[in-house]
């Protein structure tokens, strides 16, 4: 080959990758190739046509493109859109940045719209994702337009009935109130007539009256009626003054009875110091009673008939059955704690409203027979030391009894505490229990006597009542 064809290959050859080079450039330049960029992430549950490669536009200017979609791997999954944005706009995109797909014109391609953020939100780093608002789809917008304008035209179809008998309604209307008119027109003619008449014949009375003539005139022009009718009135004077003086003299009798030296004061004064001793004396007995049951002498007989302090009952006396002493047997019910309690504002422990209603359930068990035995109330608690778990479970029972008392009017005598926590002490479980326990001590010849009317409660844990051995 000659030297001028190697030449002239030699420069189209030049042109030609001068040509690419620059496309290349335009290309590049155009799909921001050349600019740094960060990765960014979002999700749709539709695309609406976006496709990998689509543009991405912050704030209408161009910043990158969509480089991967993921498809979801089970339906109503999101796809999840892997973008690019350019780095001189990261300021501008911030984590609160939401995405949506727009699309350029009515038929236009699709293209990926980031929103500027918030100056508060911090700025989106690579890797964020970013909140999304789902498409607006022009196919949905016209079926729904299509529905609407078929339930507009099926409204004005339905209505169009309606409207015609409305306007048959009116128009008869009408034509009944001008027959009416013309039929009440004589009415109206008579009426006018009467009333010229009535006005003749008041014009004439007035002037009979003026000239003294029937009983009116008469009271009006004679002067011995009016000084009768002046004796009259000066008579009813004197009756209401006499009524006036009945009524101050009923006052003072009243107010004299009222008096603090009057007699129906002293009547009351000595009726509320008959009452005072009568409590005295009570008293006294109620004290008389309880040295009797605490005497040597007598003290034997009282425990043979079941006697109980609770008081001075021990946790050790109580288990071994101090309470089950004269023919008593003990129904208990479990409660657990979480179920009862919630926090005080005072930062101790309150009862919860459902707290209240399982209080309530159990207690109307126990209603069932009478409320002459001693009902104690158990305290527990599994957690802490054992010093914690026995202030713990006493003020649990505290709360629980101030309750009961207050809720059912119960004898605040027959109403115990009883804190349990050491390892003999154990739930209907087995384990430790966190919570309360209602135990009813009733005797034997009640519980026969219930048991006749109906079955005994059965043994089926926390709370139910179960028939109870040593805690």
């Amino acid at each position: 080959m000659s030297r001028e064809k190697l030449a002239a290959v030699g420069a189209f050859v030049l042109v030609t990758l001068g040509l690419f080079a620059t496309g290349l450039f335009f290309v590049g330049e155009r799909r921001l190739l050349f600019t740094s960029q960060i990765d960014l992430i979002t999700h749709f549950n539709r695309l609406n046509g976006l496709q990998a490669g689509a543009p991405v536009q912050v704030s209408g200017m161009a910043a990158g493109e969509v480089r991967e979609i993921e498809v979801p791997s089970r339906p109503g999954g999101p796809f999840v859109v892997h973008f690019t944005v350019r780095e001189d706009l990261e300021t501008l995109v911030r984590t609160d940045s939401v995405t949506t797909i727009q699309t350029e014109g009515l038929v236009g391609g699709t293209y990926l719209a980031v929103a500027t953020g918030s100056e508060a939100a911090p700025a989106a780093t690579p890797g964020t994702t970013l909140p999304s608002r789902e498409p607006i789809d022009i196919a949905d917008l016209l079926e729904q337009m299509r529905e609407t304008v078929t339930l507009i035209t099926e409204t004005i179809t339905d209505l169009r009935g309606d409207l015609e008998v409305a306007i048959h309604a009116v128009t008869d209307a009408a034509l009944r109130a001008d027959a009416v008119v013309r039929d009440v027109g004589e009415d109206v003619n008579a009426m006018a007539a009467s009333g010229r008449r009535i006005a003749e014949d008041t014009s004439a009375i007035i002037a009979d009256v003026r000239a003294g003539r029937g009983t009116v005139g008469r009271l009006l022009k004679e002067d011995d009626i009016y000084r009768q009718a002046t004796d009259i009135m000066a008579e009813a004077e004197r009756i209401v003054e006499e009524v006036r003086a009945a009524v101050a003299e009923t006052r003072r009798t009243l107010a004299a009875v009222n008096e603090r030296e009057g007699p129906a004061q002293t009547l009351i004064a000595d009726l509320r110091q008959t009452v005072v001793h009568a409590r005295e004396a009570l008293s006294n007995l109620e004290e008389n009673t309880e040295a009797l049951k605490r005497n040597w002498f007598f003290r034997g007989f009282f425990r043979s008939r079941g006697y109980f302090d609770l008081d001075d009952l021990s946790p050790a006396d109580y288990r071994q059955g101090a309470l089950r002493r004269g023919g008593r047997e003990e129904l208990r019910i479990w409660l657990r704690g979480d179920l009862l309690f919630d926090a005080a504002p005072d930062g101790g422990v309150g009862l919860s409203e459902g707290g209240r209603a399982r209080l309530d359930s159990a207690m109307a068990t126990f209603l069932r027979y009478p409320l002459q035995g001693p009902l104690i109330v158990e305290g527990h608690a599994a957690t802490g030391s054992e010093a914690q778990a026995f202030v713990a479970a006493r003020e649990r029972a505290g709360v629980v009894r101030e309750y009961l008392i207050r809720r059912f009017d119960l004898d605040p005598q027959t109403v115990g505490v009883m804190p349990l926590v050491t390892p003999r002490d154990r739930g209907p479980d087995g384990e430790r229990w966190d919570g309360v326990a209602l135990a009813f001590f009733v005797e034997r010849d009640v519980l026969r006597e219930a048991a006749g009317r109906q079955a005994r409660p059965p043994d089926t844990g926390p709370d139910d009542p179960t028939p109870a051995s040593d805690p």
